[in-house]
């Protein structure tokens, strides 16, 4: 526990800054969602520690292990941004897996799902009655894109207009919002696909022919920016938990760029 003079819990100093930029400034003993966050948080550091070290593996073990870590970093991510944005998800998650009967062998329908918490079915009129009785909460389904992502993507852009001298910042500049989000749903649905065919070993062909080192540097790089461009565009949501200052969440954006992945 990481607390001052006056006992009042501090923040963890040391995670990195994409799990700072998707966890926010964590607490580890500040109460059950912060309980959920620093977990997060430090899987994702431990992930990202991974991640830096690829480039000194074999072209045999970038194919073996790059899938796994890139996948691990979605669903981490995708996890830490939903526990921000609807706590109440992984609220009721964290005290289902704490009841004595908890079954980790079996399958278990309360658990974060790539399609159905990440990912959604389209929702022709999403204010129809019918419609609104079970809406979606996933976090890039239509609810989410016109509550939160469409309701402040000019704010983002407002917030970034004077950074110079960032890559990542200056094209997301160029995109209107529709472009944004059809893009970051493309791109985080085919990763997830791709990745996955790396873990399940669905391919009956040698992982190399799919994932040699060029590929998987690609997939890695699109994969981190995708996840770290949301976790920067909670900053700018009014009731994001943890949320970090702009100037803080800017600086974590730019410092993943630099990270040194490959």
């Amino acid at each position: 526990m990481s607390s001052n003079e006056s006992g009042v819990d501090e923040p963890v100093t040391n995670q990195s800054a994409l799990a700072k930029l998707l966890c926010g400034n964590v607490v580890p003993d500040g109460g059950d969602i912060d309980e959920v966050l620093s977990h997060l948080s430090a899987s994702i550091d431990n992930v990202v520690q991974e991640l830096v070290t690829l480039e000194s593996l074999t072209d045999n073990q970038i194919s073996l292990f790059a899938p796994f870590l890139g996948r691990s970093i979605l669903e981490l991510g995708c996890t830490a941004l939903i526990a921000r944005l609807d706590p109440f998800r992984v609220l009721l998650l964290r005290e289902y897996q704490n009841q004595p009967n908890y079954q980790i062998d079996k399958p278990n329908k309360s658990s974060i799902r790539w399609q159905g918490d990440v990912l959604a079915d389209k929702v022709t009129d999403i204010w129809a009655d019918k419609s609104l009785q079970n809406p979606t909460r996933a976090l890039l389904g239509d609810y989410y894109k016109t509550l939160i992502w469409s309701a402040n993507f000019d704010k983002l852009l407002d917030v970034i207009k004077d950074v110079n001298e960032d890559e990542w910042i200056v094209n997301l500049r160029k995109k209107d919002f529709e472009r944004f989000y059809n893009e970051t749903l493309n791109d985080l649905s085919s990763l997830y696909s791709e990745l996955s065919k790396g873990i399940h070993h669905e391919l009956v062909i040698p992982l190399s022919s799919a994932f040699d080192r060029k590929t998987t540097k690609r997939m890695i790089e699109k994969n981190i920016r995708n996840i770290a461009t949301l976790g920067l565009f909670v900053s700018v949501v009014s009731h994001t938990l943890n949320k970090l200052e702009i100037p803080e969440a800017i600086a974590a954006y730019k410092q993943i760029q630099e990270m040194g992945v490959f």
